[in-house]
């Protein structure tokens, strides 16, 4: 009888530190799910670029508004999430930002270029930005067969280390190409070509719809339809933290799902074709 209860009491024992155990397992895989696991004291620290209409900064005021920065107060807000806008950064400095741990992620849209995927990691896309190719309205050279572009009589509107240089370079080198220093105005760029100093240029139609309103039928995209380059524009963050990527990329698909982020770009998008939102067919990475 002594033998029965000793061996009792051993296994009462031993199913007792059994289920002490899976109670301690299952606080973790509970804690591996907390925010504070991705962010410390759940507050994000931010890098930020004025890049309207994706990220815009009040001059005066300095309140942060645009489409990355409405998505990320939502994503804050359902996850009970703060923000700290810790470091106003610039494309050259963005990354190292980053490396450094000075912050998080980057909350403006950023291109996820091979390059930049070389040293950043990056959410999945919330938009794509196409590029258009344009031309003056009049001219139908190119309508049909954008090779065409890839003749010595063809001169391309260009700003030295801009895409639209990279774009003309790559894809039509038989074309003039004499860029101008980058601290002129994209604008510039619109007005060689209306006044027929310049045949073509590369550029976002988020940049060609201010000049085009205010110069009606001067020009024409002849990408609309069929964008030269198409960029995905995504968070980024520091290579490597992949518990940051999951926990964007789960929220964003949230978000999408259920047309929040939809109605975000409506609210900003000057135009219909502005971007191209990540449910569009059009949505495929061209670079």
């Amino acid at each position: 009888m002594k033998s029965f209860k000793t061996s009792f009491a051993g296994l009462l024992i031993l199913f007792v530190s059994v289920f002490i155990l899976n109670g301690c397992n299952n606080s973790n895989k509970n804690l591996g799910n907390d925010k504070n696991q991705v962010f410390q004291n759940r507050i994000i620290h931010v890098g930020y670029i004025s890049y309207p209409p994706g990220f815009i900064v009040d001059p005066n005021t300095k309140e942060k508004s645009g489409i990355f920065n409405d998505i990320l107060v939502e994503i804050a807000k359902r996850d009970t999430l703060t923000i700290d806008y810790k470091e106003e950064v610039t494309w050259a400095t963005m990354i190292e930002a980053l490396k450094t741990n000075r912050v998080n992620l980057i909350a403006n849209p950023v291109w996820a270029t091979k390059e930049r995927k070389e040293n950043a990691d990056f959410s999945k896309p919330v938009y794509f930005s196409p590029i258009g190719i344009y031309v003056r309205a009049d001219d139908s050279r190119f309508d049909k067969d954008r090779s065409k572009l890839n003749d010595p009589s063809v001169k391309i509107a260009a700003v030295d280390g801009e895409i639209n240089l990279s774009i003309g370079q790559q894809d039509f080198p038989k074309a003039q190409d004499q860029p101008f220093p980058n601290n002129i105005d994209v604008a510039q760029l619109f007005l060689e070509i209306q006044t027929k100093k310049k045949d073509v240029t590369f550029a976002e139609p988020m940049f060609a719809f201010d000049y085009m309103k205010k110069n009606p039928g001067q020009l024409k995209n002849i990408g609309e339809k069929s964008p030269i380059r198409n960029y995905p524009n995504c968070f980024m963050y520091k290579k490597g933290e992949t518990k940051i990527g999951d926990f964007l990329n789960v929220e964003i698909e949230k978000l999408i799902k259920d047309g929040t982020i939809d109605k975000i770009i409506a609210k900003y998008e000057p135009f219909k074709g502005a971007v191209i939102r990540a449910t569009d067919s059009l949505a495929v990475d061209r670079q």
